[in-house]
């Protein structure tokens, strides 16, 4: 806890006072910063390793102390906080919202890599996913005989009744391929057969972490795509970036922004 540069200069919580330093005696006369409190609103940020912690305020109505308290961050994004900025995560946070606004509104390309499908003319592709494994419900039967049971004979049971059957549904693999997004068609190559669906017949899209379930005009079944996540997306929001694996939400607000272009 040496020098700590300009955060202290400017306190994070009222953004008037400054930060002085509170330091506590120990043994052989010497001492060690106890933490840093502002002058003017009283707030204390006390050290954890190489942060800093909120830890309290005079007055608990600040902003700052409203979406900060008892968070520990670097001494870099206090001096942030207190210039107008926010926290890494916060930052995050709001880049990640603007983003996936401008996906919807914007709809652009997510991947570059070649289809396994041709397009038609006018059509633009949008992703190329490899690796995805389609799934849908399936109707499994179970079953056995219904109705009492007597005794005929020592250790020998006849159950009266006849067989009743069950079924129950349970997600299945059904295919594995590539899922390729274009301005009109969401197409599936898979290993046994091609599934197309034009994107004025998705009804709705739910997004998984690591998917998309589709329903859609004419089929009953909800369809499963899941393995997005494998593909790692490169995103810069100004002059910051990041990488994040491709999620369902991404996948959902694209596919919504294309419908609605279609009329």
């Amino acid at each position: 806890m040496s020098n700590e540069g300009s955060w202290l200069d400017v306190c994070p919580v009222c953004k008037v006072g400054s930060l002085q330093e509170l330091s506590e005696k120990r043994l052989f006369g010497l001492s060690s910063t106890k933490g840093f409190r502002c002058s003017r609103c009283g707030a204390f940020f006390a050290p954890v390793r190489d942060r800093y912690q909120l830890v309290s305020v005079d007055d608990t109505s600040y902003p700052t102390w409203q979406e900060y308290n008892h968070q520990t961050l670097t001494t870099r994004e206090w001096e942030s906080i207190a210039s107008g900025g926010m926290s890494d995560a916060r930052q995050r946070k709001a880049d990640m919202q603007m983003w996936l606004t401008h996906i919807k509104e914007h709809t652009p390309a997510l991947t570059q890599d070649e289809p396994p499908v041709i397009l038609k003319r006018g059509e633009e592709l949008k992703a190329v996913l490899p690796n995805i494994t389609l799934l849908e419900p399936r109707k499994v039967a179970t079953g056995g005989y219904g109705g009492p049971s007597i005794r005929v004979a020592k250790g020998m049971y006849v159950r009266l009744g006849g067989f009743r059957a069950q079924s129950h549904e349970e997600i299945r693999e059904i295919d594995r391929g590539v899922l390729t997004l274009t301005s009109r068609r969401l197409i599936f190559s898979g290993s046994k057969r091609v599934y197309e669906v034009s994107l004025k017949k998705i009804l709705s899209v739910e997004p998984y972490s690591d998917g998309i379930a589709i329903r859609r005009s004419g089929k009953q079944r909800t369809e499963y795509f899941v393995g997005t996540d494998k593909v790692m997306l490169d995103i810069q929001v100004g002059e910051r970036r990041y990488r994040e694996p491709l999620s369902g939400i991404v996948l959902k607000l694209l596919i919504e922004g294309l419908a609605s272009r279609l009329g």
